[in-house]
């Protein structure tokens, strides 16, 4: 066992030293901070339009004013938002008109509509008359109709407004044209178990994470790729497989920890940057919004999870296809015959491909499913209405993605182990 400790802390050396890692490190940390400070910098924020202020000051001004009314969406707490909106359209003096038309004044969004604005924007896609102007941005529904539907609501709404809100989440299950009737069934089980009422607080930092979380598992991905393509083929390169060969644990210990590393750099690289992403976007905009429901930023969403709930799910779903990344890497390292680039060459195409292709084939059922293996889709924040049906039995997508994702990383690191072996011969 000691000898095997050895052998880890010689290839973890190995990757130190490379002149690949300080640029790895590099480049990840600038993506990462760029992810951060851009969803700042390049955000809009209602303070900011007539005054002086910095991008960071509107927004904790903003955050200032939703958070009067964080807490559980009562039905008494609808009721003030829409009666809130009602005043405001009801004044002309909160609008003004120019060429294109009529439009609400800043002052006046941020007196009666920023205090309920997760409200409202729930509103108006709750009670939405064309589902079809519904579009998903990440993890959140969008209403992009010009009508608005709290407009055209009364107070008396509020009563039945965890009702409608179900009656909505059915409603776009219904909808989805590819489900199987037991998935319709599933979902339908799912809506029922969503607690209500439903509880709203500033999200901002969990808005921004989950809007960047997408490009930062691919940085993953790809550090992954930089650090572990010379795992077994800088050994070929060197011409150092023979003596190996020779060695006593040329066969055993020095696969073992070879495939060690791999799986540790890979599992530390997806903890690291997602983590440290993670608590930047906190730090950055604050920790509220882990108790928000996803239903206050999707009603469509079948899950009975939090903000919270649901990025801790991702974070691991991107573990898991770190590490599955990882172990294909090390096979891909070990099944060449001596230089390193096709290794590299290899697993970019893997990671881009099936990036591009995914979506176009969500008609083809199958061939959708199958590429949600690929890392690149499983890093995806997507808590679809899908579920993969065996025999009959349905498992939840995310779950299934782990255990699969679990099984070909040792898949791999046997084929990575036997392919290194062989090569010696």
């Amino acid at each position: 066992m000691n000898n095997f400790w050895t052998l880890a802390g010689y290839e973890f050396k190995k990757i130190f030293r490379r002149k690949t890692f300080p640029a790895a490190i590099i480049i990840c940390l600038g993506i990462m901070a760029a992810a951060v400070f851009s969803s700042l910098s390049g955000g809009s924020f209602h303070h900011s339009v007539g005054n002086d202020i910095s991008k960071y000051e509107a927004m904790e001004l903003d955050k200032a004013v939703i958070l009067t009314n964080r807490g559980y969406i009562t039905p008494q707490l609808v009721y003030r938002a829409i009666l809130s909106n009602r005043e405001m359209i009801s004044d002309e003096e909160n609008y003004f008109v120019n060429e294109y038309g009529s439009h609400l004044k800043e002052d006046a969004y941020i007196r009666y509509i920023l205090p309920y604005e997760p409200v409202i924007e729930l509103l108006n896609k709750v009670y939405a008359e064309n589902m079809d102007w519904l579009s998903m941005d990440a993890l959140s529904l969008v209403y992009l109709g010009e009508d608005k539907a709290v407009d055209r609501l009364g107070p008396e709404q509020a009563e039945s407004f965890d009702a409608d809100l179900r009656d909505f989440a059915r409603a776009m299950v219904f909808r989805d044209k590819g489900l199987s009737a037991a998935e319709r069934e599933k979902n339908l089980e799912l809506i029922d178990s969503i607690e209500t009422p439903l509880y709203s607080d500033y999200y901002g930092g969990y808005e921004a994470y989950i809007m960047g979380s997408k490009s930062l598992a691919i940085t993953v991905l790809f550090m992954i790729l930089l650090l572990l393509s010379p795992l077994f083929s800088n050994e070929y390169e060197e011409k150092t497989d023979q003596v190996i060969l020779c060695t006593k644990n040329g066969k055993g210990s020095l696969c073992r920890a070879k495939l060690f590393v791999a799986l540790v750099v890979s599992l530390l690289s997806a903890v690291l940057v997602m983590g440290l992403s993670w608590l930047g976007f906190l730090m950055l905009y604050g920790f509220q919004g882990g108790r928000v429901n996803i239903q206050v930023v999707n009603p469509g969403c079948s899950y009975p999870f939090t903000l919270l709930e649901a990025c801790c799910i991702h974070f691991i779903s991107v573990v898991f296809a770190s590490v599955l990344f990882g172990a294909f890497t090390a096979f891909m390292s070990a099944r060449v015959k001596r230089s390193t680039a096709p290794v590299v060459v290899m697993g970019t195409l893997l990671t881009i491909i099936p990036m591009f292709i995914w979506i176009p084939l969500k008609s083809s059922g199958f061939m959708y499913e199958l590429l949600k293996f690929f890392p690149v889709n499983s890093v995806t924040f997507d808590f679809d209405r899908s579920f993969i049906e065996i025999f009959g039995v349905l498992f939840t997508p995310y779950k299934f993605i782990w255990a699969v994702s679990a099984i070909l990383i040792a898949v791999f690191s046997y084929f990575a182990s036997h392919c290194f072996k062989r090569h010696q011969l």
